[in-house]
């Protein structure tokens, strides 16, 4: 059957398959792995891949990219028409871009991200990790694990790293939510007007008295004129501390949940604690963070698993159905923390693999060994059914876990380890 004649009968962007989207990309990978849908409001053509070798390759292929101004200018015009972003201002940012723009951005923000200077964060993020558990404990009973661990650490994490004040988490956690969790535009741009403005006084301040972070770096940047422009250092903040928070908050959020699903593989945890690292890529696998790449354009007619995609199309590599591809992992639907090898793609793959990758294993190692450690009685204080999913696919993850967390052990020293 042909990718054109299935192309009523998988929807991806279904509400009904949020909550548990594998049984369609299963079908979709045995029946149409190179699946064109068509969307009926906008009558734009969008290829889904869900075979692990096709979705591999195609965030490899330089003909697949990200940048519309690379389509000539009437394909990228019915892009443009359908594409009303209201945090356009933000988007000037690695993320967005292919080489060589990409290439030059990532090469000066890449020393912050290495895994020596994220190394060197270990023990804060032990130490903020253990604090967020603690005020959990002192709560007592229910907790959110969303709103109490999941977003807060990465904020003030990435906050103190760019070079932010501790007293402007409350100002930063309300745009994150209002841009990357409102459905508003209007309360989405306004927000983006809001975080710009503020990223431009603490611009103005480095510009005075520059410091040891990133902001300064970044700042100093482009005052040689080469590295970065102004548009670029604002979008590459918002990438860096918005933006790519959410990888890390729906890490924590499904790694947890997964773990309260298999309570098996949660007393293999409590019992090998040193296991905590490959229970993280097990969640990056079995149900990670980032549901389909950024879409990318087909900048020439793509070749990819037998079928033609044209010049000008949106190519959504699905990472959720490639890393349950039976071709590449035994047993694909079995959640397993001691999965070895394990060549997830939960962090994309090729030249825009996550930057922010090691920074937020290590979060969701001390956060989810934490929660671990301090409440043996943990429980899901809810239906799993009940649960609220992001309303896309793209950012994948619960938009509240409650928990009972009581009884709970002592708090041991900040820092640590299982």
């Amino acid at each position: 059957m042909s990718a054109t004649t299935l192309s009523q009968s998988f929807d991806p962007t279904d509400p009904r398959h949020r909550r548990d989207p594998h049984p369609l990309f299963h079908r979709m990978r045995e029946r149409a792995p190179v699946h064109r849908h068509v969307d009926p409001g906008t009558g734009r053509a969008f290829w889904y891949l869900t075979r692990y070798a096709d979705v591999h390759r195609a965030l490899l292929d330089p003909d697949i990219g990200r940048q519309l101004d690379r389509l000539p200018v009437e394909l990228a015009a019915l892009h443009r028409r359908w594409d009303r972003d209201p945090l356009a201002m933000v988007r000037r940012n690695m993320f967005n871009l292919d080489p060589p723009d990409h290439t030059r951005l990532r090469l000066l923000m890449a020393p912050a991200f290495g895994v020596k200077a994220v190394a060197a964060l270990e023990r804060r993020i032990d130490q903020v990790a253990g604090e967020l558990v603690d005020d959990m404990a002192a709560a007592g009973g229910e907790a959110d694990l969303i709103e109490a661990l999941a977003l807060p650490l990465p904020i003030l994490i990435v906050a103190e790293l760019v070079g932010f004040p501790a007293g402007d988490r409350a100002r930063l956690r309300r745009w994150s939510d209002d841009m990357l969790r409102s459905r508003d535009a209007v309360r989405v741009r306004r927000a983006g007007m809001e975080f710009v403005a503020y990223v431009e006084e603490k611009i103005d301040e480095r510009r005075a008295r520059p410091g040891k972070d990133l902001l300064s770096r970044l700042v100093q940047a482009e005052e040689t004129g080469e590295a970065i422009s102004h548009a670029e250092l604002i979008s590459s903040v918002f990438q860096l501390l918005l933006a790519g928070d959410e990888t890390t908050v729906n890490l924590i959020g499904n790694g947890v949940l997964e773990l309260l699903r298999h309570p098996g593989e949660l007393e293999r945890l409590r019992a090998r604690p040193q296991m905590i690292g490959s229970m993280v890529e097990e969640a990056l696998r079995y149900n990670g963070p980032v549901g389909h790449s950024r879409m990318l354009y087909a900048m020439t007619d793509v070749e990819i698993g037998g079928s033609v995609i044209p010049r000008g199309d949106i190519v959504v590599p699905v990472l959720l159905a490639a890393n349950r591809d039976p071709a590449v992992f035994p047993m694909p639907d079995v959640f397993d923390i001691g999965r070895s090898p394990n060549r997830h793609l939960g962090f994309g793959h090729g030249i825009h693999f996550c930057l922010g990758a090691a920074l937020a294993r290590l979060q969701a190692r001390a956060a989810i060994g934490a929660l671990v450690r301090r409440f043996p009685g943990m429980a899901l204080a809810v239906d799993p059914a009940d649960l609220r999913w992001t309303p896309d696919l793209f950012l994948h993850g619960v938009r509240s876990l409650p928990l009972l967390v009581g009884p709970c052990t002592p708090a041991t020293s900040r820092g640590s380890r299982t």
